[in-house]
């Protein structure tokens, strides 16, 4: 499922066309795509958890699904900055949660490059976000959350990642 805002403004607008072209392209199986996703206190009140805005004053924890085969969502930096106060930039992590058994099921080996690879050449097509690299594993991906209980999803057939970059976005007011 595509989890997209109505009327996206700034820096939501150009992650939604990212969101929109990783959903449409990608060809995975069982998928929850998500926009910037909120860092909010966790239900166990243990630490922060990524949340996306579903509406109503409700938000959804988009840390885990069993039922799908991956969640892809948005991770913007606190920081956001300006050389024009018409365009601003903030470093962004593209955060992928996988099954790689479910995407990938033909492969025999750990196919974890191959999923990788399908996303990257989707996210350079964007000419608002530079890729900067890749984040690998629970811990790095997640610094700053509490990932008490998802420690487990990067041992095989799970397999956490990030593309990292920096979004330009424009304002106008």
């Amino acid at each position: 499922m595509n989890n997209t805002i109505v009327n996206p403004k700034g820096i939501d607008k150009e992650i939604q066309v990212i969101q929109n072209a990783l959903y449409k392209k990608l060809g995975w199986p069982k998928m929850d795509v998500y926009g910037r996703v909120h860092k909010n206190i966790s239900k166990d009140n243990k630490g922060l958890t990524p949340e996306f805005f579903i509406g109503k004053g409700e938000y959804k924890d988009v840390f885990t699904n069993d039922l799908q085969a991956s969640n892809i969502f948005f991770i913007d930096d606190d920081v956001h900055t300006t050389d024009n106060r018409i365009f601003y930039y903030s470093e962004v992590k593209i955060v992928f949660m996988v099954d790689l058994k479910k995407i990938k099921p033909a492969i025999t080996h750990r196919a974890d490059m191959e999923v990788e690879i399908e996303a990257l050449k989707i996210v350079k097509q964007h000419r608002m976000f530079q890729v900067d690299g890749f984040e690998k594993g629970i811990d790095t991906v997640f610094k700053g959350f509490n990932t008490e209980y998802v420690k487990k999803l990067n041992l095989h057939p799970y397999h956490v990642f990030a593309i990292t970059g920096k979004l330009k976005y424009k304002i106008n007011c």
